[in-house]
């Protein structure tokens, strides 16, 4: 079976499990179906592979048949620990009848309600949904169909890794909460097939949801899968006090997980989004526009996210850079702002706009703008993104507004300094860390 669609199989193998048991038994199995479910449990670990549990069915005949699974548990394999790949308390299988007369399953919809999915991965490239010791499969009697719709209400999703070598536990890098999802018409024939490629297209909404440290809310996307392939497609969500869109797809096709988004985001707040990384007060402020590529391996350690890399431009408005306050050269430098604009703090800006080159733990820009309300800074550079590591940043300032004779008298201070039609220029440096930028005038 391939990987990708491991939950809708199960799923549907239980009732096709259920509609044979149904036509071996007699029509009779309706008034007493818990009496079959041993036979289920073993016809269904013997196409899957998998340890199954199911504590109660129920079926009705009026308007349509109806299979419904009380309990649904599907256990992991081994090397995995201890624990469920699937749980589900209710699962509902709305069944046409016309169509059993010729041995052929056709299921209306299928609804999972509350159910949790954990899906985890090891170093060798297995996932908890696959079985690679399941047994051969057996003819079946009755042909699967088509699954019309396939719903999910109320789940909860974890995607988590296994750390190398010793298969511990890792960090869960994805949840999603409360999430309710549709996918549509599910040829269970061709994705059955070592060779499919059929793509399943749906949607799904969501309470909330996490990707390692970023978080959101209100999240509304399209699906597509097609096997090795997981894309939210044209997402929509609310996030650290904005709104961020785009695509974000998971390929585990081969024996490595890597993830690919590209990400589009408006009025994000730098205090909101810069807690999820680095405790303590906020290295910067405002509100952030990006256009973002960012992509990478799920590693099997203990930082899966650790290999992160991507490109983008990056816009932030009216914030501060709060750890240079106290600088002596900002505060100097604060004698040249706008008029209207002293009672701000010395390392207060307008606009910050930049590009990013995320690799090797660190940000590298070829283009930095910041205009502090009367001095423009344009630069480049680096700093780290692991918190600790250093910056290094350098760049010409150059003072808007003509000045007078304390200008001149200023400039006479810095080595490198010019003085061009009343407007003067010269050379900066950032370096330190984040927690503790260091700025001086290059002389």
């Amino acid at each position: 079976m391939r990987t990708g669609f491991k939950v809708g199989l199960i799923v549907f193998v239980v009732v096709v499990c259920a509609i044979v048991l149904l036509s071996a038994y007699g029509w009779y199995a309706l008034h007493n179906p818990d009496r079959y479910i041993p036979d289920a449990v073993a016809y269904l670990q013997q196409k899957t592979g998998d340890q199954v549990q199911i504590r109660h069915i129920e079926v009705s005949w009026s308007p349509r048949l109806l299979v419904r699974f009380y309990g649904l548990e599907i256990k992991n394999p081994k090397p995995f620990p201890a624990g469920d790949f699937l749980k589900a308390p209710e699962v509902d299988a709305a069944v046409e009848v016309g169509p059993l007369l010729h041995q052929k399953i056709a299921i209306r919809s299928l609804v999972l309600d509350h159910p949790f999915i954990d899906f985890i991965s090891d170093p060798d490239g297995l996932w908890n949904f696959q079985n690679p010791a399941s047994s051969k499969q057996k003819p079946a009697r009755f042909s699967m169909g088509v699954i019309s719709s396939l719903q999910i209400k109320n789940g909860l999703l974890l995607g988590s890794n296994l750390i190398d070598p010793a298969d511990t536990p890792g960090p869960v890098v994805l949840v999603v909460h409360n999430f309710s999802a549709e996918l549509r018409q599910i040829d269970v024939q061709a994705v059955a097939r070592t060779n499919s490629s059929q793509t399943i297209a749906g949607s799904l909404e969501a309470d909330a949801a996490r990707f390692g440290s970023i978080h959101t809310t209100n999240l509304h996307s399209k699906l597509r899968i097609t096997p090795g392939q997981l894309t939210f497609k044209d997402f929509d969500a609310k996030t650290h006090s904005g709104h961020a869109s785009g695509d974000f797809s998971l390929l585990f096709a081969g024996k490595k997980t890597n993830f690919d988004t590209t990400l589009r985001v408006s009025g994000i707040g730098m205090p909101y989004l810069l807690a999820e990384f680095q405790p303590g007060p906020p290295k910067m402020t405002g509100t952030m526009d990006a256009n973002l590529r960012l992509a990478g391996e799920i590693e099997h350690t203990s930082n899966p996210l650790a290999g992160i890399h991507g490109t983008g431009h990056i816009t932030i408005r009216k914030g501060e850079l709060p750890s240079l306050n106290r600088n002596k050269n900002m505060i100097q430098m604060k004698r040249f702002r706008d008029p209207g604009t002293a009672a701000l703090p010395p390392a207060a800006f307008s606009t910050f706009v930049g590009d990013m080159d995320l690799r090797d733990h660190r940000i590298y820009s070829k283009q930095i703008g910041v205009n502090f309300y009367g001095i423009n800074v344009d630069g480049s550079g680096s700093t780290s993104v692991m918190g600790t590591g250093g910056m290094d940043y350098r760049g010409m300032a150059t003072v808007v507004t003509k000045q007078g004779f304390f200008t001149d008298l200023f400039a006479s201070w810095f080595k490198g300094a010019k003085i061009k039609n009343g407007r003067m220029n010269f050379p900066i440096r950032v370096t330190g860390t984040l927690a503790n930028p260091q700025c001086s005038i290059v002389h």
